[in-house]
């Protein structure tokens, strides 16, 4: 298992995916980027996860963007809270981030953030 960014084979990309997650973990940031951009950003940041297949088969992105199972699991976790908030949207953008399904998809990305940055950094 990597143990560092230098070990992984694209590295730049675990870079982006942290700058997502920050955007994410964060209500007042999040309503930022849906009211500048219209949900531009939001279908940006799908496309990424969708690109790279972090959320889809995270497991074959052990090596490249994530470093271990642990990592595996919390995109998993935010794989289904994403799908879940997505499902249960309707209504205004400032409705959509105060609702239940928005706000596991916030908390789901802190963890992600903790693992990946707070962890990763005691244990590389």
């Amino acid at each position: 298992m990597p143990r560092d960014n230098a070990e992984l084979q694209t590295p730049w990309l675990r870079d982006q995916l942290i700058d997502w997650l920050l955007q994410i973990a964060d209500r007042d940031r999040l309503q930022e980027i849906l009211a500048s951009s219209g949900g531009a950003a939001m279908d940006r940041m799908l496309d990424f996860f969708d690109d790279t297949g972090v959320l889809d088969e995270p497991v074959g992105r052990v090596g490249f963007i994530l470093r271990d199972e642990g990592e595996v699991e919390v995109m998993r976790k935010l794989d289904s809270a994403i799908d879940q908030a997505i499902r249960e949207s309707s209504g205004s953008d400032v409705g959509m981030i105060h609702s239940r399904s928005w706000e596991s998809m916030m908390t789901a990305a802190r963890e992600a953030l903790r693992v990946m940055v707070v962890d990763g950094a005691r244990n590389g």
